[in-house]
């Protein structure tokens, strides 16, 4: 079996994992609305008691449209295979990937794609009739240029994330337990992702800071270029900033696995 038609293999195994408990892969899309509800309410509230008609430089219709369109990205883009890795780690489970044809960076890579593609076509429905309710409604006004940059920004956020992540996961070469690690830092790379709120909460400083990093352009980012509230100049600058940090996580975690790696021992599997 030639490379191709090995991972298009893999590519179909993470959509039928996807798909293998049904029942949980839709309360799992339904569970995603709660947080949303939560917030929604949250926000009202506050803008209710405020009287002002715009709180960090967001008006009400435009923090409620960021708050769907933030959690529904940081759905998508969502790991969740780190408790796998780290598995595959203490157990000897990476054995099989170091005799056979196929790397394991490739594996987990193809195969998370494969498990978002129907998370994928799930949103982007959801998506179509999100943005027509908020045209309609004159919160959201839709221009070509946006879509398609969202587009594009969303798959490098998919990608981003994946990379983020698989750096993470390489500390399990070196901790015992690591299922608190990974609460941890998933819980504090959304909240810098700007998954559960705009970054604008923080403050001007801090938004500043965290446009040094690769966290933004995970969430913050393409829900700002499909909101409008990124100009279109910023735009540009920022899909190529994503992609320099998309360049640079690669590089990261192969170096990252490599070096932790020496540390591997072959036990089980």
């Amino acid at each position: 079996m030639n490379r191709r038609k090995l991972y298009t293999a893999v590519f179909s195994m993470g959509v039928q994992h996807s798909m293998e408990y049904r029942v949980h892969f839709f309360l799992g899309l339904i569970g995603a609305m709660f947080p949303i509800l939560v917030q929604y309410f949250i926000w009202t509230a506050v803008y209710q008691h405020s009287g002002q008609d715009a709180l960090f430089s967001y008006s009400y219709g435009q923090i409620i449209m960021y708050t769907i369109l933030a959690g529904l990205v940081s759905k998508l883009i969502a790991t969740q295979f780190e408790h796998q890795i780290a598995d595959d780690i203490k157990n000897g489970g990476l054995n099989k990937y170091l005799i056979k044809p196929i790397s394991y960076f490739g594996y987990r890579l193809i195969s998370f794609f494969g498990q978002k593609a129907i998370y994928y076509g799930i949103t982007v429905m959801l998506l179509v009739g999100i943005i027509w309710f908020a045209a309609s409604g004159g919160v959201l006004k839709v221009e070509a240029v946006r879509l398609v940059l969202f587009a594009i920004t969303l798959w490098g956020a998919l990608l981003l994330n994946f990379l983020i992540a698989y750096c993470i996961c390489a500390s399990a070469f070196y901790l015992h337990e690591i299922s608190y690690f990974f609460v941890i830092t998933s819980l504090l790379v959304n909240i810098l992702s700007g998954g559960m709120f705009p970054l604008e909460i923080f403050g001007d400083s801090v938004v500043k800071a965290l446009q040094y990093t690769p966290f933004p352009y995970t969430i913050y980012f393409p829900v700002n270029v499909l909101s409008g509230k990124t100009e279109v100049a910023a735009m540009y600058q920022g899909l190529l900033i994503q992609c320099g940090w998309i360049v640079l996580f690669f590089l990261l975690s192969r170096f990252a696995w490599h070096v932790s790696m020496k540390k591997y021992s072959a036990v089980g599997g």
